[in-house]
C-alpha cells in the first residue's frame, strides 16, 4: 500500500499535485472535495487514492472562502461537566453524532453550557467561530439557548422535543410517548395495580411527555378493562389506602427527579414512605431507575418480586444492572443520523424538519417473572 508522502520541497501537498497524480483536472478535484457533484466514480476513486498517497489535507480556510462554509458543527449540551460525564446517554449521543458528521466529512466541536457564564461563552463561540450549524441537547429554559442561537442566525436542531417550541425549533426525538405507553402496558400485563412514576425535570420530554403518556395508558387500560384493568376509572380503596382485589390499576404518585441516580433514589424513598404497597415504578431514565432499585433494596424490597422497575434509554450498563433493567431503547445511531440530516437540510435550504424515531421495549429481569 502506498504511504502518504510530502512534496519534495517539504511543503504541504497541493490540489495541483493531487490532480496530476490522479490524472484529472484541478477542477475535478475541487468538485470532488466539495461534494462530488459531476465527478465520475472512476475519477473519484483516483482522486481518493491520490489524496491518500500525497497526504493532501484540504485547507479549511480556502474551503470556506469557496463555499461559505466551515464544515464544522457545534454540539451544545446545556449541562455542567459533572452531569455530562456521569450520564452515559450524552456519551452515546456525542459518539454517534460525531460519526454521522464524519461520514459527511464534517467536524464537530463540543460545548458545555451548564451555567449562565458557560452559556455566554458558548454563545460567543458560536457567533465568532463560523460554525455551519448547531445541535443542542438538554437545553435549560433559564439559559435561553434556543433564542440565543436562533438570534445569531445559526441553523439549529435539538435532541428531543423542545417543550412549547416544537413549531419554532427543529428537533429529532425518540418516540417518548409510545415508549412510555409500551412500558405502562408491560407493567400492567405483569400484574401491577399501584404504579408510581419518577419523571425528569418538567421542561424535558422525560418530565412531561413520558409521564403523561404513561398515565394515559394506565387510565385507558382501566377504562377498557385491558392489561389488568377492570373497566373502572378508579378502583375502591380500603381505609389503609390499599387497593381491593380486582381494582383498576392507577398511578399513586408522580415525582420529579433530575435524571441523576441520587434523585431516583430519593424519589423512590419518598414513594415508599407514602405508598408502601406500591407495586411498580417507572423511571423516565435508566439512571433514576438504578437509584430506585437501590432505595427499594435499602428498604428491604426485592426487585422484581416485590416491586417492578422499568427505565428509559437502554443506556450503557442497563443490561449489567442487578437485576438487569427492563427499559425502553432509544436508537442513538439513527437519532444521530437524522439529526445530521435535518441540520444539513436546514443549512442547505432553510428547511426545518421534525423527526420522531421509533423505540423498542427491552424486557429484562427487573420486571420478570410475572406477578401472581
Amino acid at each position: 500500500m502506498a504511504t502518504p508522502r510530502p512534496s519534495g520541497s517539504g511543503k504541504r501537498p497541493t490540489i495541483t499535485e493531487v490532480a496530476r497524480r490522479a490524472g484529472v483536472s484541478t477542477g475535478t478535484v475541487s468538485r470532488h472535495l466539495n461534494g462530488g457533484h459531476w465527478v465520475s466514480p472512476d475519477s473519484a476513486k483516483a482522486i481518493a487514492r491520490a489524496i491518500r498517497e500525497t497526504g493532501y489535507v484540504a485547507n479549511s480556510t480556502a474551503r470556506r472562502l469557496r463555499t461559505g462554509r466551515s464544515g464544522t458543527v457545534a454540539f451544545v449540551i446545556d449541562e455542567p461537566p459533572a452531569s455530562f460525564f456521569e450520564d452515559p446517554t450524552f456519551e452515546s449521543l456525542v459518539i454517534e453524532v460525531g460519526q454521522a458528521l464524519a461520514a459527511r466529512d464534517q467536524s464537530m466541536v463540543l460545548l458545555l453550557a451548564g451555567d449562565e457564564d458557560s452559556a455566554k461563552r458558548a454563545e460567543n463561540f458560536l457567533l465568532t467561530s463560523g460554525v455551519d450549524g448547531a445541535v443542542t441537547a438538554s437545553a435549560q429554559p433559564q439559559h435561553h439557548l434556543f433564542e440565543r442561537i436562533q438570534a445569531a442566525g445559526i441553523p439549529l436542531v435539538n435532541v428531543g422535543s423542545p417543550a412549547g417550541l416544537e413549531d419554532r425549533v427543529a428537533f429529532v426525538a425518540a418516540d417518548d410517548r409510545e415508549g412510555a405507553r409500551m412500558m405502562a402496558r408491560h407493567l400492567l400485563e405483569r400484574g401491577a395495580r399501584r404504579l408510581a412514576v419518577i419523571a425528569g425535570p418538567a421542561h424535558t420530554p422525560g418530565g412531561s411527555l413520558r409521564p403523561e403518556a404513561f398515565a394515559d395508558a394506565v387510565r385507558d387500560a382501566g377504562r377498557t378493562g385491558g392489561a389488568g384493568g377492570t373497566g373502572a376509572a378508579d378502583g375502591p380503596e380500603g381505609a389503609d389506602g390499599s387497593v381491593a382485589e380486582g381494582a383498576a390499576a392507577r398511578i399513586v404518585t408522580v415525582r420529579h427527579g433530575d435524571y441523576s441516580e441520587r434523585s431516583g433514589e430519593d424519589c423512590a424513598a419518598e414513594i415508599l414512605a407514602e405508598h408502601p404497597d406500591v407495586e411498580a415504578i417507572f423511571a423516565a431514565n435508566d439512571r433514576m431507575a438504578r437509584g430506585a432499585i437501590a432505595a427499594l433494596r435499602a428498604a428491604g424490597r426485592a426487585v422484581p418480586e416485590d416491586v417492578l422497575v422499568g427505565g428509559f434509554d437502554d443506556s450503557a450498563g442497563a443490561v449489567a444492572e442487578d437485576p438487569p433493567l427492563t427499559t425502553v431503547r432509544q436508537d442513538f445511531r439513527r437519532i444521530a443520523v437524522e439529526l445530521v440530516d435535518a441540520l444539513g437540510k436546514q443549512i442547505d435550504g432553510g428547511v426545518r424538519a421534525n423527526v420522531v424515531v421509533p423505540v423498542q421495549l427491552v424486557v429484562r429481569d427487573s420486571t420478570s417473572p410475572a406477578r401472581p
